[in-house]
């Protein structure tokens, strides 16, 4: 789980990655000994969990900085760190994964990471992506209705990257091949970026884009595709490929060529 810590105290702080080592579904993306500084993280919405201490100082409490982590993340895991057990309830409340109590064994951070795990993969959404025929998104079997067309176009065309990154550069040559990349391209490049991370954000999917020093990509391990699944040797998908892909955008048919010359080798 990709995982962050908040502490304004070092010691903790290494004692935790001391023993967060001995856990393999600890990967620590970050730490941090400011709150203001987790609030900037431009990949809050990535993270899978969060360790807070409960008493941070400097004007905010963990268990607000909690609430507000969650605003732009509301898939992530919030564990509390208190040496206080009368905080421990009220973190419960505040809807935590869980708590522990300083000073913590190595035994009892790993129960935490085990029940947010759990936690985790029931309140999973599933996540399907369809590019044979037309392009759709599907959260919990429902499709997702998008309200611009850029928008979702964007998302198919990171879906088609499987993974790997794109710039304003490529998506504008993309999407709007017959304007010229001036000011006004860009910023309009970039409003439909923030379009797309709100539609997820709305269908409470936002983690599936991630953006960093400004190229974007997705997380493909968040999601179900039947292209992803073809690739991957899977023989039932590929039964259902009659040669229609992503049929509404014309930049998709350099990939419909390319899958019809890879099945005919198989």
């Amino acid at each position: 789980m990709k995982t962050i810590i908040v502490d304004d105290e070092k010691t903790a702080v290494e004692t935790f990655k001391c023993q967060a080592e001995e856990i393999e579904d600890i990967d620590i993306e970050g730490v941090f000994y400011n709150w203001s500084d987790v609030l900037e993280y431009d990949r809050i919405r990535n993270i899978d969990l969060a360790f807070i201490d409960i008493r941070l100082g400097d004007g905010m409490d963990g268990l607000e900085l909690g609430s507000k982590i969650r605003d732009k993340n509301s898939n992530i895991m919030i564990i509390f760190i208190t040496a206080d057990e009368r905080y421990a309830m009220e973190a419960i409340k505040r809807g935590a994964a869980g708590y522990i109590l300083k000073p913590y064994s190595t035994d009892s951070l790993k129960y935490a990471v085990e029940t947010a795990r759990l936690l985790s993969k029931r309140n999973k959404k599933k996540i399907v992506a369809r590019t044979f025929g037309y392009f759709d998104l599907f959260v919990d079997e429902r499709p997702v209705m998008f309200k611009s067309g850029k928008a979702k176009e964007l998302l198919a065309m990171l879906v088609d990257r499987q993974g790997g990154t794109v710039t304003t550069d490529q998506i504008i040559g993309t999407l709007w091949e017959d304007r010229p990349n001036d000011v006004s391209t860009q910023n309009l490049c970039c409003k439909i970026c923030k379009t797309l991370q709100k539609e997820l954000d709305d269908n409470g999917i936002g983690d599936l884009l991630i953006t960093a020093r400004g190229v974007r990509s997705l997380d493909t391990s968040k999601f179900e595709c039947d292209l992803y699944k073809m690739l991957d040797g899977n023989k039932n998908v590929a039964d259902r490929y009659i040669g229609e892909y992503m049929m509404e955008y014309s930049w998709a048919e350099n990939r419909a060529a390319l899958l019809d010359r890879y099945l005919s080798t198989k």
